[in-house]
């Protein structure tokens, strides 16, 4: 009778390993090719929060994971507040879209810094999401001050190569 028990358990617990989730309003359908599925009408997802010290870094995580998202509470190096994830090899922050440069004339600026933090934007600032800043190549965030001038939450040192990005 301990073994049909025991058997029976086993092929319950193998049945449930594979089972799909749902977690919210309707749980009983379920979309077939999802695993986990979270549905709800007055509430959201809330990310790990975790305090990243630079994209290079999986700390403090153990290791870089292909597919990993986290939500980062910490300004420091090249990282800044912001939802981001990993190829598996580094951290990359997630953009809000911009319009396409079909929709948008583009103008640009490119400078060498000495250190310094604040630049004018090409032209009036009328949307912050429609500039982009870059140092280095490398996209960095922002604070905008006034209707012509940025100052990046990042530090700059002497010869970074700044570029400013503004779709009008």
């Amino acid at each position: 009778m301990k073994c049909a028990l025991l058997g029976w358990t086993a092929v319950a617990f193998v049945s449930t390993a594979a089972a799909q989730v749902k977690i919210g309003d309707n749980r009983t359908v379920v979309h077939p090719d999802a695993i986990l599925e979270l549905e709800s009408s007055h509430k959201g997802v809330l990310l790990p929060r975790l305090q990243l010290d630079s994209t290079t870094s999986p700390a403090p995580l153990s290791a870089f994971t292909k597919g990993m998202f986290v939500y980062n509470t910490h300004v420091a190096n090249d990282v800044v507040e912001g939802i981001y994830y990993s190829d598996g090899t580094r951290w990359f922050k997630m953009q809000v879209n911009t319009p396409s440069l079909q929709q948008a004339q583009r103008s640009e600026i490119t400078v060498s810094v000495n250190g310094q933090t604040n630049f004018n934007t090409p032209g009036t600032i009328t949307d912050p999401n429609l500039i982009t800043l870059y140092r280095n190549g490398v996209r960095i965030s922002f604070t905008t001050v006034g209707n012509n001038q940025i100052v990046s939450n990042v530090p700059c040192i002497a010869g970074d190569e700044i570029t400013i990005v503004q779709l009008n």
